[in-house]
């Protein structure tokens, strides 16, 4: 076993359902105290890849690893040490969230009432801790199935969609309060989201996939590095018109963002030039910059229909599964609603 393992590592991985390539030789590896973003279009294979790392789904083959412990070699001791909700969190809705908290506690190791105290406080619930699931609202149910994986302290927290339904304010605080986590206990997590904003903001790192293949990774700095050929440039005054931008050929194009600032697109990389154009033009510069990308943006240029690369994964002949075989006695199970304790 490596020294320094990764805390998840994807080598390989596939599923088919049939003639379906759900998930496409994946793989990927997520570093100890990170918080890390699993993004892709509906149906890339973000929950099919989310099912199989507690063996809910079985796949067709590859590896995992959890800090380094093969998840089929070694189920118990690979999954001791993680916490996940996938899909939308099942509860005894007849219970009050406190005591479906303690239920799910009893399945950890020394799992205090304080400790209970303090998640339920961390999510917001603190004040309706006593109050039966049945009346909890969708994004409730949501930070508690945050609060029950977070049960026992695990390194690594596996969220699926954790903050479907939350209000902003909910949102912000339930990221913050893991972003803590990463910060101060050394916790990873890996987190899949359509909140394009707040993976920007929250994630040190993302991991892109379309039709079941990764088709970007790193750092969220490196990858939204802004875009040095496109310019944003806000005017005092007048600003340039149609005939001026059209005799210089270094100018590919230019769009109004306001009533006094342009986008510019040049040919290649030369801010300088375009300044030292303006001004001897009799334009009034008060700010230019290169455009800042967005995650959203970034991630659109990657999984529109123009970028997939290959035909369609459903179009490929089935083969046989070539996954590692089921451990004897044990029956792989099959995808349900939330297994946030496996």
């Amino acid at each position: 076993m490596m020294e320094n393992p990764p805390a998840l590592a994807l080598q390989d991985l596939s599923k088919r359902f049939g003639r379906i390539q759900a998930v496409d030789h994946l793989s990927l590896e997520v570093e100890p105290g990170q918080m890390a973003g699993f993004l892709g279009p509906n149906g890339a294979g973000k929950s099919t890849t989310l099912y199989m790392i507690p063996r809910l789904v079985r796949p067709s083959g590859g590896r995992l690893r959890i800090f380094g412990v093969d998840i089929w070699k070694d189920y118990k001791k690979a999954i001791r040490s993680v916490g996940i909700t996938v899909e939308s969190p099942a509860f005894y809705e007849y219970l009050s969230g406190r005591k479906n908290l303690e239920l799910a506690a009893r399945l950890r190791d020394e799992v205090s009432p304080r400790e209970i105290d303090e998640i339920l406080q961390r999510i917001g619930l603190a004040e309706r801790q006593h109050d039966r699931v049945r009346v909890y609202s969708t994004g409730m149910k949501q930070r508690l199935g945050v609060g029950r994986a977070m049960l026992g302290r695990p390194r690594l927290l596996i969220l699926d969609e954790p903050t479907n339904g939350m209000d902003p304010e909910g949102t912000h605080e339930v990221l913050s309060f893991l972003r803590q986590q990463v910060r101060q206990a050394g916790l990873t997590v890996f987190v899949s989201s359509h909140l394009m904003s707040e993976v920007e903001e929250f994630c040190d790192t993302v991991f892109v996939i379309n039709r079941g293949r990764l088709v970007a990774s790193g750092r969220v700095k490196e990858l939204l590095k802004p875009h040095e050929r496109i310019v944003r440039v806000t005017f005092q005054g007048r600003i340039p018109d149609a005939d001026f931008l059209s005799r210089h050929q270094q100018i590919r194009k230019a769009e109004s963002v306001t009533a006094d600032t342009l986008e510019i697109t040049l040919e290649r990389d030369d801010s300088a030039w375009l300044n030292q154009c303006l001004q001897q033009a009799g334009f009034r510069v008060s700010a230019l910059a290169p455009k800042q990308k967005t995650l959203k943006e970034f991630f659109l240029s990657i999984t529109g229909p123009r970028r997939a690369e290959g035909p369609p994964s459903i179009n490929q002949p089935p083969s046989a599964p070539a996954g590692p075989e089921t451990p004897p006695g044990q029956t792989p199970a099959t995808p349900g609603g939330d297994q946030s304790h496996v």
